[in-house]
């Protein structure tokens, strides 16, 4: 089996701005909104909530934000994962999903890998299942711990992130009822009978770290890779970003790609047709580098601006019930 590789996100590029893990940036007050019609509440509803802030689980930190919420209305619960190298604080602020994502009703959790590794492990590296495992167990902790709408979980991440957040398709079992992988789909390789689930992905064609037309990340620079990430098979190459975005179509079932473009250099091939209702939308960002689009540059290459994959990832998921 081929590596799903992590690769590189915005540690580099954030590193001065904390050492740690702080807070979460402040969000503004947002409006309530209405849950699902069909909200499925899990265990913690009706409990104490640990509130807005850092927490901890299975000896690693996470934060949390939360959106106006009493304890008994179930809230739809996004998991953002951050890129190797980087931290909670970090994708908090690139990828502002912390402070979007409650406005608009969503409590928001970043956990964080393993000490030590600054990366989330991947299926095809050595012990590839394990931080997918910790992931699941994780949401079992904050279903029980906070009044989560169990039908609307959603994952989202950058680069390393991005990876896991696609492998978490297939390793959660259909716990998930939609993905955004930004500069990383294609870490993580398509399953047969995973649970239909949208997925909405962002990816620049100039991606000089995970390469959008396949090919080994970095260039074939395989010295910036760290060893915990190295392929089981030895098998560096990661397949081009728009075939697995097909092959995740074929798998839920979907009609043919129909191309737009949805600002400037950014290009949508959307699937629909799809079982369940669901849909596979790649945004290409032409010249884009490794880069959340609608954030700022890390030094990666070029950043856009004509679309925000923030704002889009939270318009998929409201859309989804």
């Amino acid at each position: 089996m081929r590596l799903v590789l992590g690769v590189l996100a915005v540690g580099v590029a954030l590193g001065g701005c904390s050492s740690g893990t702080p807070d979460p940036p402040r969000r503004a007050s947002p409006s309530p909104v209405s849950p699902s019609p069909v909200a499925d509440a899990s265990d913690g509803c009706g409990r104490r909530s640990p509130g807005t802030g850092r927490h901890a689980f299975g000896g690693r930190p996470y934060a949390l934000t939360l959106p106006p919420y009493d304890g008994r209305t179930p809230v739809p619960l996004v998991l953002d994962l951050h890129g190797l190298n980087s931290n909670a604080f970090q994708q908090a602020l690139y990828g502002r999903m912390a402070s979007a994502g409650p406005q608009r009703g969503f409590a928001v959790v970043q956990p964080e890998a393993a000490r030590g590794r600054g990366g989330w492990k991947l299926p095809g590296m050595t012990g590839g299942d394990a931080d997918v495992a910790y992931v699941g167990r994780l949401l079992d902790h904050l279903e029980g711990t906070l009044c989560v709408d169990r039908r609307r979980v959603f994952a989202t991440g950058f680069s390393n992130g991005a990876g896991l957040s696609a492998a978490l398709v297939c390793g959660l079992r259909g716990r998930l009822a939609a993905v955004a992988p930004v500069a990383g789909l294609n870490l993580a390789r398509p399953c047969a009978g995973a649970r239909p689930t949208t997925i909405v992905a962002f990816h620049g064609t100039g991606d000089p770290v995970v390469p959008y037309g396949g090919g080994e990340p970095f260039g074939g620079d395989r010295a910036r890779i760290p060893a915990w990430m190295r392929p089981v098979d030895g098998v560096f190459a990661l397949p081009p970003v728009p075939a697995v975005a097909g092959q995740w179509a074929r798998t839920f079932g979907c009609g043919p790609g129909e191309r737009s473009t949805v600002g400037g250099e950014v290009r949508r091939v959307r699937y629909a047709g799809c079982r369940d209702g669901v849909r596979v939308e790649l945004h290409t960002v032409a010249g884009g580098g490794h880069s959340w689009p609608g954030s700022f540059s890390i030094g990666a290459g070029a950043a856009t601006a004509r679309v925000d994959a923030t704002r889009l990832a939270l318009d998929a998921f409201a859309g989804t019930r």
